[in-house]
């Protein structure tokens, strides 16, 4: 069984990108930009990974749930929060699965404590992440400069017959 991991996904975007005092426009692109790098994340770590949206202010009348490539995202209902998802979740597998919560509320992470579940800062979280992330970017840049050094044009990989009756077919 893979490992679980659980994010709380506004509190990380509020916490690691200091999101305070942002439009929901804003808000809607850091989300969009925390799916995009977990994608990244988790094709290099192989994990279950959960992320929770608080949609307790919302007017949905039930949880929605959408997989999004590999990663389950999960947007609370009215009167949910977050939180509440994650315990929730926590309890139904922690005896079962290594589970990580990452969160830096401080209540949430009492509740985890108690549950035998790692609970992970957003900062210690984001830096890992960031880290990854160089790691992918400093691969695909080394495989593209050796890409690039192995192209052979077309042009040279003919013999010069064929080259000619090409030459000759354009010109027609």
């Amino acid at each position: 069984m893979k490992d679980i991991l659980i994010i709380d996904g506004y509190n990380f975007i509020f916490n690691f990108f200091k999101a305070d005092n942002l439009n929901n426009d804003d808000i809607e692109s850091l989300k969009g930009k925390l799916i995009a790098d977990l994608i990244t994340y988790n094709s290099q770590m192989d994990r279950s990974l959960i992320l929770v949206f608080d949609g307790s202010k919302s007017s949905n009348q039930t949880r929605n749930s959408e997989a999004i490539d590999n990663i389950e995202v999960i947007h609370s209902r009215e009167g949910e929060t977050a939180d509440t998802v994650i315990e929730e979740l926590v309890s139904g597998w922690s005896a079962h699965r290594k589970i990580s919560v990452v969160t830096s509320d401080y209540s949430q992470q009492k509740v985890i404590f108690g549950r035998n579940t790692i609970r992970r800062s957003c900062r210690e979280f984001g830096l890992e992440m960031g880290a990854i992330m160089g790691n992918v970017r400093e691969r695909i840049q080394k495989e593209n400069k050796n890409t690039r050094k192995a192209f052979y044009p077309i042009e040279k990989r003919l013999d010069p017959k064929m080259r000619k009756k090409i030459s000759d077919f354009r010109k027609s």
